[in-house]
Order: structure tokens, then sequence, then C-alpha cells
């Protein structure tokens, strides 16, 4: 004797639910990736360079040669600490140019710097560095002013108390000491932040987008 229709509809929706459940017990256990790194700047982690470059969409440097510690986590890179003399060209879009002016007294901006905190996504430091010749080296002055820098910038930019967090793809922290203009700090990604932190003074407002990756 063949069951009834409303009888298989209730054995039909029976099975749907066991499925999901099932399903659920599966995905619940799967394990989640990681959102919180352990990071460290350490001796095995740095390096001299040669015409080290970077690119970014308003903010770009470049430093002949120097040194550089690397803030390795699992996942990759996500910290490059320069210590090394250079240029940074910073630029804005048109509707912060006025302001960019009165902050830093002049547009564009070409300044020099003696060291960089940087901070992006793993992927992106492979693309832009992975193919950087870099020699690894034993310097004690250049790695306690790594972790100086480390220590004074972890916790301003991307990080859960003592863990890193990693940014965004096509997102970066850059902050230069510059020469003349003392620390300027920048971040690219969506939205777009530019400072210059003594006298205190910011180009873009809260939440201007990016326009070259809205």
């Amino acid at each position: 004797m063949m069951p009834d229709t409303g009888s298989l509809k209730v054995y039909s929706k029976i099975a749907v639910l066991v499925m999901l459940c099932s399903l659920g017990l599966l995905l619940a256990q799967e394990p989640k990736p990681a959102q919180f790194y352990a990071v460290q700047v350490g001796k095995d982690d740095l390096y001299s360079y040669n015409n080290l470059k970077f690119t970014g969409d308003f903010a770009s440097f470049e430093s002949p040669k120097g040194i550089v510690a690397l803030g390795r986590t699992e996942a990759g890179v996500t910290i490059l600490i320069v210590i090394g003399g250079g240029t940074a060209d910073i630029v804005a879009p048109e509707a912060a140019q006025e302001k960019f002016k009165t902050v830093f007294g002049a547009y564009p901006l070409k300044a020099t710097f003696k060291t960089i905190y940087m901070r992006l996504h793993p992927k992106e430091y492979e693309e832009a560095f992975g193919k950087q010749s870099l020699t690894k080296v034993t310097d004690e002055g250049a790695l306690t002013a790594a972790k100086q820098l480390f220590d004074e910038r972890f916790i301003n930019s991307w990080h859960a108390g003592q863990k890193a967090m990693l940014p965004p793809y096509k997102t970066r922290v850059m902050e230069f000491y510059t020469d003349n203009l003392g620390l300027i700090g920048t971040e690219e990604g969506y939205w777009l932040t530019l400072r210059r932190y003594s006298p205190y003074g910011t180009v873009y407002p809260k939440d201007f987008i990016n326009p070259k990756q809205k």
C-alpha cells in the first residue's frame, strides 16, 4: 500500500531537517580560519636591501639602501619596518588638495624620511616585495630601532590587543618619520586617512572614500 500524499510531504520535511542538522554539525566541526595572529619582530627577520620601492594609491616611497625588519605571522608578513633613509611622495584626490595644502603647507608632498612603519596584507606583501632581493643580516642597533617602532606603533592599527589582525587586501598603513615634518601617517584602503601629528592636522574628513578603490 502506497503512503498518501500528506505522509510523503511529512517524510520529505523530516528528511530535509535531518540533512540541515547534519550539515550544521559538519560546519560546526570545520576549523574556522584564524582572525588574530601572534606577531613579533625578531633577529631572524632582519634583512638588508637595495632600492626598496613601493607605490600605493596616493602614497609611495623609495629607499636606496638600508635594513628592513619583517613582522611575520602564520599567514605571512603583515609588518614592514624600514630602517634607512629615502623619499616619500604623497598626493591626494582633487577634493582634498586644498586641505592638504593647509596641513602640509604645499601640494604635492615630497619628504625625506628616516624610518617607515608599514602594515599590509600578506598577499600584497608578496606582490609588492616578494621578488625584492633581501639579505639576512645581524645588526643589533637596527633590531633595537625596529623593536622600538613595533612597540610604539603596533597598537595604532589592525590589532586585537597584542595579536595582529590582517588588513583587508589592498589596505595599507604607512607611517613615515620624516626629517622636516615629523611623523606622517597615512592609510589607504576603501577609505583614506592622512595625518600630520605635530602640529596635528588631518587631510581627509571621516569616511572619505578612496576613489581608486570604491
